[in-house]
């Protein structure tokens, strides 16, 4: 009985913190799509990202190339204004943030991966559509979503 309890202490928290499937689009130029995507506290998009808190993001993905490392690219569009998300540098290292895997990674191998993306509190209030790529050092997309959000207050 105690097993269980602890399988249910430790696994309950783990599902709460992955977060709620959600419903992307495609990349363009057919641009490999994640299996599944998940965003923290996000009801039916746009999701809402909370100015002077990270935004948590996860998406399943089956590598379509091998690769020794893999970047994360952020796309925002927002007013009709299309410009780069930077992430900071640890961040954008997208090998730190895989569960349960490593860089390097292989072809056809099922792949977990977090963003933890900073929403400063300066950001306005806004409806932006972020583009989200993960590109290897060929610049060949892994996976790559569009997702709906706006930025509210804390």
């Amino acid at each position: 009985m105690f097993r269980y309890a602890v399988l249910i202490a430790l696994v309950l928290p783990a599902l709460a913190l992955a977060g709620d499937v959600v419903e992307t689009r495609a990349c363009s130029d057919d641009r490999p799509v994640p299996r599944e995507v998940r965003v923290q506290n996000c009801p039916p998009t746009p999701c809402e990202l909370v100015r002077g808190s990270d935004a948590n993001m996860e998406m399943d993905f089956t590598a379509p190339f091998d690769a020794e490392t893999l970047q994360t690219r952020i796309v925002a569009t927002a007013l009709g204004v299309t410009s780069p998300f930077e992430l900071p540098a640890d961040r954008a290292r997208a090998c730190d943030w895989l569960i349960g895997s490593q860089c390097p990674i292989s072809e056809r191998e099922d792949v977990t991966y977090n963003l933890q993306m900073p929403v400063l509190r300066i950001y306005p209030r806004v409806s932006l559509v972020l583009e989200v790529s993960l590109v290897d050092e060929e610049e060949r997309t892994h996976a790559c979503f569009v997702l709906d959000a706006r930025v509210v207050g804390a």
